[in-house]
């Protein structure tokens, strides 16, 4: 299936080529023909879609997790939004844009086939090997505040 704006993506490659016409640091989206950025943006999409999101979806037969209905606290405003029903948050749309330069950008990101901690070969020894994050800080800030719990795995109780 290609790209289809609210059906598999949160964005088209017209809004992803104007978003990343402004931003630094895009040479893998520059790099990349049409049919691979479209593969990007679905991509991301369909890793947001396995967040646990504030709110409850508008309709049981919408094809994505946006537009929803509820509020969360936006922390640059210091107070809470509404969601509108209508549309899908700018958060979420800029966060699958960064997510689709994430995974154009690393290559085999997505391959979760293990994890080296320590490796020698021969006389080099490296420790504490860090791989990169699935979804990149950046990107992370921009939908926590739409998380369940900011995104937690745990919960508080005041005694």
């Amino acid at each position: 299936m290609a790209l289809v704006k609210n059906t598999n993506a949160y964005a088209d490659l017209s809004e992803a080529e104007t978003y990343f016409a402004d931003r630094l640091d895009v040479a893998a989206w520059t790099a990349a023909d049409d049919p691979t950025k479209s593969q990007a943006l679905v991509t991301a999409t369909l890793y947001l879609e396995n967040m646990n999101w504030t709110g409850n979806v508008v309709s049981d037969s919408q094809a994505l997790a946006f537009p929803r209905e509820g509020t969360y606290f936006d922390p640059r405003m210091g107070t809470d939004v509404l969601l509108d029903p209508s549309a899908v948050p700018k958060r979420v749309i800029d966060c699958s844009l960064e997510l689709a330069y994430h995974f154009l950008n690393n290559d085999g990101i997505l391959d979760d086939t293990g994890r080296v901690e320590d490796l020698t070969v021969g006389e080099i020894e490296l420790t504490k090997i860090s791989v990169t994050n699935t979804i990149p800080a950046v990107a992370k800030r921009m939908i926590t505040p739409l998380l369940i719990n900011a995104g937690a795995n745990s919960w508080f109780r005041a005694n």
